[in-house]
């Protein structure tokens, strides 16, 4: 029988928790170590949390470390005391140094969630739904020095729908993720897999969101605001005004009536939501999150505001 491929697994959040699963359920692998960031105080108590990773980590009993930089000599000696065939790395949170990728036997090895070289950097989903790409994916590449710039392995391809959201598209690009690195971990010892140069030329970045692009913009068109929307739902969530207090509104879609209000005019409300005029179009906003409060319908919303058309939306 041949011996499991030795695995150093490198992640925090949710989106890594599925390929470490499939690595760990797999009996063609072995997870001996898993390095994660440091816990942080979570909800209304502030009450340290582990990360979703080190706590699926935990489920299965495989050891974890948590440095607070993992360029120290001590995790660099750690992760090197394993001998590992792949450092595989899922959004960890930390550039990494040449002392920690020259350590594995084949490679280290990379999940990106974008179709390489569009979308490089920290922001990768949200940035696709902003921008209104009609396709995306994930892939599993070399890791350098540089940003998302190594040799990319094996891509695999989604369509965007009309309906998806960042939280949608996230859960389904970490199931996509998961399937590919376990083929990328396999194929590539069997020689199977020959990497391939990014096109640099056609690079475009995906930092990350600052607070300032969470505002609506009304006098934008329909679309746009409902990729922002989209784009920004449910985390960290597009923001607008209503009578002096923030709501954020978590799904839409566009009216397929005439508006002719001014950008941000409430048009009408029904059991389907609120019509929003833009400045080309209309949007229907059918759920949202009001300001200390949890998500909701926004007909429930309208219901217990007394909201009627003509009021306006934004500061």
């Amino acid at each position: 029988m041949t011996e499991p491929l030795k695995v150093v697994f490198m992640g925090t959040p949710d989106f890594a928790v599925p390929t470490l699963l499939a690595l760990a359920q797999d009996p063609r692998f072995a997870v001996t170590l898993v390095v994660s960031q440091p816990d942080k105080p979570k909800g209304r108590g502030r009450k340290m949390a582990p990360t979703p990773v080190k706590a699926a980590a935990m489920e299965h009993e495989i050891p974890v470390i948590q440095p607070g930089k993992a360029r120290a000599p001590e995790p660099v000696e750690r992760i090197a005391s394993e001998n590992p065939d792949y450092i595989v790395v899922v959004a960890y949170g930390q550039i990494l140094p040449l002392s920690i990728l020259q350590i594995p036997v084949l490679i280290p090895v990379n999940l990106h969630a974008s179709l390489l070289p569009r979308w490089r950097g920290a922001a990768p989903i949200h940035r696709a739904l902003l921008a209104g790409d009609q396709v995306t994916g994930v892939c599993s590449m070399l890791m350098e020095e540089g940003l998302d710039t190594g040799d990319t392995l094996l891509c695999q391809q989604t369509e965007i729908a009309d309906a998806d959201t960042t939280g949608a598209l996230h859960d389904r690009l970490a199931q996509l993720g998961a399937a590919l690195m376990t083929r990328t971990l396999t194929e590539y010892a069997e020689g199977k897999i020959t990497p391939q140069k990014q096109d640099s030329t056609l690079a475009t970045y995906a930092p990350k969101l600052t607070k300032d692009e969470f505002v609506i913009d009304w006098a934008t068109s329909a679309e746009e605001v409902s990729r922002k929307i989209r784009g920004l739902a449910p985390f960290p969530g597009a923001v607008t005004f209503h009578r002096g207090r923030s709501i954020k509104p978590l799904f839409c879609h566009l009216s397929s009536s005439a508006p002719g209000g001014r950008p941000g005019e409430i048009l009408g409300v029904s059991g389907e939501g609120i019509t929003v005029a833009c400045g080309a179009g209309a949007v229907v906003i059918t759920h949202l999150k009001p300001e200390g409060k949890g998500a909701m319908a926004a007909h429930a919303y309208t219901l217990g505001h007394g909201i009627k058309a003509g009021e306006v939306l934004g500061k």
